[in-house]
């Protein structure tokens, strides 16, 4: 039987488990799984380093710096869906596997290839929020709750049937990197045993509703531009979703082409400033949009440095005057 940890006259057995993870949202399940007696990590399958900065220095996934830390063996792989990744992962000899914020589609010769398939983590109530980017998807929607659901992998994108679901009411003001965090040490919670108790077989999985699913897609850039149509209350929450990418940006044109938002807040006060139009009031920078006004705490223009809204706005008074207007 492939499975858990048993006990037969004292000798404890365990499975061997094959990792495959890169972002942070991984590492606490995989900590949690490692330290387990009931599993033996036979290998950690994760995205190489790539290129970070304007120095180009190689930068390791969070997942290859806590598997390296851990002493466990690490695989690099680009394309999971090239036969010899997919030969070379056959070959570590695993009995069951665990993915979480992984980032490729596994091939059915994977999915197929482990008796209890291949396990996910994923940080959403499925089929809420399906795909690659859940958390700033909970967060723009305004979802008075979230959390992790367990599932077994099949063909499509987050389609498998539910093993586990655990729930979690975001907080008022969270952002997607905080969230991230919470969901991480909430999946990390039960999942030693969740994953036990699934590859002793003791366990069947649901099938997802069709009602209610949605599907998201990674992030881009042009995902953070504020329009002059948008709402003061969807603002903010572009601003909390899209922390730390893509972040939140205006266009101002005649003036800068992208002047990101670092740090925003609603505006106290009497000041209002009508939608779509930028001004400076007592030394802070405004924004108008439908519903409110925004302050500008700090910004960056494309290019240049962090500075406050008021800085920006004060070197550049005329031009504010004849081009406060963001574009729609």
């Amino acid at each position: 039987m492939h499975g858990a940890a048993r006990c037969c006259e004292g000798i404890v057995t365990s499975s061997r488990l094959i990792l495959f993870g890169s972002g942070g949202f991984a590492v606490p399940s995989f900590r949690a799984v490692a330290s387990d007696p009931r599993f033996e990590i036979a290998a950690v399958v994760t995205a190489p380093p790539r290129a970070a900065g304007r120095s180009g220095a190689l930068s390791p996934t969070p997942v290859d710096t806590w598997a390296r830390d851990a002493g466990l063996r690490v695989e690099h792989v680009a394309k999971v869906r090239d036969a010899a990744q997919i030969e070379m992962i056959r070959s570590i000899g695993a009995e069951a596997a665990l993915l979480a914020d992984f980032g490729q589609i596994i091939p059915a010769a994977l999915l197929d290839h482990y008796p209890r398939g291949i396990v996910n983590l994923h940080p959403s109530l499925l089929p809420r929020h399906r795909g690659a980017s859940p958390i700033p998807a909970t967060i723009l929607a305004g979802d008075r709750e979230t959390g992790v659901t367990t599932i077994v992998m099949d063909q499509g994108v987050d389609t498998g049937p539910i093993i586990t679901v655990q729930h979690l009411r975001p907080r008022p003001a969270v952002t997607a990197a905080e969230l991230e965090v919470e969901l991480a040490e909430l999946a990390a919670v039960g999942v030693a045993d969740n994953l036990a108790t699934w590859l002793q077989g003791s366990e069947a999985a649901r099938p997802q509703d069709v009602d209610g699913a949605t599907q998201t897609t990674r992030l881009a850039r042009a995902d953070g531009r504020i329009g002059a149509a948008a709402t003061s209350e969807l603002a903010l929450r572009m601003w909390r979703a899209y922390q730390p990418w893509p972040g939140v940006w205006v266009e101002i044109p005649g003036l800068v082409e992208r002047l990101i938002l670092s740090s925003v807040s609603p505006a106290e006060g009497g000041a209002r400033v009508a939608p779509g139009g930028l001004e400076l009031h007592d030394g802070t920078l405004l924004l108008g949009l439908a519903g409110g006004t925004l302050r500008l705490d700090r910004v960056t223009p494309a290019g240049g440095k962090s500075m406050t809204g008021g800085e920006f706005a004060r070197g550049r008074q005329g031009e504010l005057a004849a081009h406060g207007r963001i574009a729609e």
